[in-house]
Formats: C-alpha cells, sequence, structure tokens
C-alpha cells in the first residue's frame, strides 16, 4: 500500500487525478491539502472536499496557502476550471468541513508519523510544501517521494513561453523545494503534452459508473478550452499522469538532474534542467540533490490505467 499527502487546487484535471487516487486499490490517501492555483484556496478546499465524499472514503481536508510566499496572486484561469473550478456546473456544497489544522503543520506531522513510508503529490503551487520545509527540514529525509506535476525542460510553458503554471504561480517556493532534498519526480510538460485525453476516452469513463459522468459534465469547459486554443478534441492529462507516474513508473523515462527555479520577471517559473550525465557551463555553484526529470511515458498504457481504476470509482 502507498501511503500519500495528496496536494492540490482543483481544478478539473485535478479531480480527474484524486478520484484516482482515492479509488485505487493500492493507494491509501492521509489526507489532502489544498493550495490557491486553478481557484483561490477557500474554493479548491470545497472542491476536495466534494470529491472526499463522493470517494466515500471520508478523507481529511486541510487547507493551506491562499497565496504565494512572496508574491500577488495571478488571475485565477476560470476561463479554463470555470468560476467555481468545475466548469460551473453548480454541484452541491460539501456536507463535512475542512480540518482547523493548518496544511503544513499536517505535512510536517503526517510525515513524522509515516517516516519512510510516506510519499507526496503535488499537484499545484508548492508552496504547502515550500512552507512545510521552511518550518520542519527534517522531513526531507523522510520522504519515499514527492510526486510534482510541474515544470518543463524541453517542452516550454504553458502559461508564458517558458514556464508552466504550477511552478510560474510560486516560483520562491518551487525553488525552496528542489534545493530541499526532497527526493523529486519532476512530471512536467515534457510528459504531460504527450498523454491526450480524447472526447472518446471521456464517453467512456462517462459510461462506467456516477462519478464518470460527474467528470464529464466539469470537462467541457476544460475541453472547449482545448478545442479553442489548440483544436484539439480532448485535452491534455496533465494531474493524472502525475499520480500515474506513481503507481505505473514503468511507464515513464527519466534522466537525473539539478533543476533551478528563475525568479526573474522576464522568466519567471521557469525550470532550468541541468542533467546529471552532461558538464553544463554555470556560474551556480551549490550541491542541491539531483532528481529525476521524466521527458517520455508509453501515453496508451497511461490512458488504459486510468479507465481501468475508473471501472470501480464509487459515487
Amino acid at each position: 500500500m502507498i501511503n500519500i499527502i495528496f496536494d492540490t487546487d482543483p481544478g478539473v484535471d485535478d479531480a480527474f487525478a484524486l478520484l484516482y487516487a482515492l479509488n485505487h486499490p493500492n493507494i491509501n490517501v492521509l489526507g489532502i491539502t489544498t493550495v490557491f492555483g486553478n481557484v483561490p484556496v477557500e474554493t479548491s478546499t470545497k472542491n476536495a472536499l466534494i470529491l472526499s465524499e463522493m470517494a466515500g472514503k471520508g478523507t481529511i481536508v486541510y487547507q493551506g496557502a491562499n497565496k504565494p510566499l512572496e508574491r500577488k496572486v495571478v488571475n485565477y484561469p476560470s476561463f479554463i476550471h470555470g468560476q467555481d473550478g468545475f466548469g460551473d456546473i453548480n454541484y452541491p456544497h460539501p456536507k463535512f468541513n475542512a480540518s482547523k489544522l493548518d496544511a503544513a503543520q499536517f505535512i510536517i506531522n503526517g510525515i513524522n508519523e509515516n517516516s519512510g513510508n510516506i510519499n507526496l503529490v503535488a499537484l499545484g503551487p508548492l508552496t504547502n510544501i515550500a512552507n512545510s520545509i521552511k518550518q520542519d527540514p527534517s522531513i526531507a529525509n523522510k520522504v519515499n517521494s514527492l510526486i510534482i506535476m510541474g515544470g518543463s525542460w524541453l517542452a516550454g510553458g504553458n502559461i508564458t513561453p517558458v514556464a508552466e503554471a504550477n511552478i510560474y504561480n510560486d516560483p520562491e517556493a518551487a525553488e525552496i523545494v528542489f534545493k530541499s532534498g526532497l527526493p523529486i519526480i519532476m512530471v512536467g510538460l515534457d510528459v504531460t503534452h504527450k498523454v491526450f485525453l480524447s472526447q472518446k476516452d471521456i464517453d467512456k469513463l462517462s459510461s462506467l459508473n456516477n462519478s464518470g459522468k460527474f467528470l464529464e459534465k466539469i470537462s467541457n469547459i476544460y475541453i472547449k478550452f482545448y478545442k479553442d486554443t489548440r483544436n484539439m478534441d480532448g485535452c491534455f492529462f496533465h494531474d493524472a499522469t502525475a499520480v500515474i507516474a506513481m503507481t505505473n513508473p514503468e511507464f515513464f523515462k527519466y534522466k537525473n538532474a539539478r533543476v533551478y527555479v528563475s525568479k526573474d520577471n522576464l522568466t519567471r517559473g521557469q525550470t532550468v534542467v541541468y542533467l546529471k550525465d552532461l558538464k553544463h557551463e554555470t556560474t551556480i555553484n551549490d550541491d542541491r540533490d539531483f532528481v529525476k526529470v521524466l521527458y517520455d511515458v508509453e501515453s496508451k498504457n497511461v490512458i488504459s490505467e486510468y479507465l481501468k481504476v475508473a471501472e470501480n470509482f464509487i459515487h
């Protein structure tokens, strides 16, 4: 059984990923922590509670950061996720409330209580993870892996020409995390832009159960964005691909690298990747740990794996 703490900002694609994790037979979600990103943190908390209830697990939700460490919040992408993060379908409010314990403190507690048997999954800005590291740097040595959906090596950006959105939203937090010593697996745009969830896949998902119907309904605005901007009949499968990189690492290829995050205005949020097996000219002189940067994926296997688990989604 894989123990995880799930840090997220739901968000349409986060909903796909979280329902996968909550329903996977080999994943034990110890808690869900929320962060600003796709929507304000209050909305991401409400949505995480809805998804927890939907999966029938009663997984506790912990609200986290409502803004970046040092910057103002950028505009929320309501044109992609809707004002409510769920495509503005007016889904009923959750029955339960989030814990009063802060997300960063829960992350620290959860790691210390499960030292050596805990994984982190981060699908939004890395602010909660950075706050945890700042408060207790020792947790970096107690985690099996930190899966990050974020960054880009060679694929360019999706919010600027060079930056992926999660890293762009809080580059200071991302830099803290990448130099923390956490055993990071970076699932960036190099991989997620190769995994395509087609409208046909979404139709199949909708036919499986009520959770599948819910995902189909909330994804309408998301699919429309890809249709309007990229003429795609479907969408990139960002966040769920990151979770599947944890459950099925055999689907992916990676390089060991040191990753640095730009905080300059022009290149804000760019992840600069220095491969271990190449000697780069650099003025940077630090001994940060190497991380795994995923760069290739068996995309059809990722979609098949998701649909297989989705057959048993609870609603």
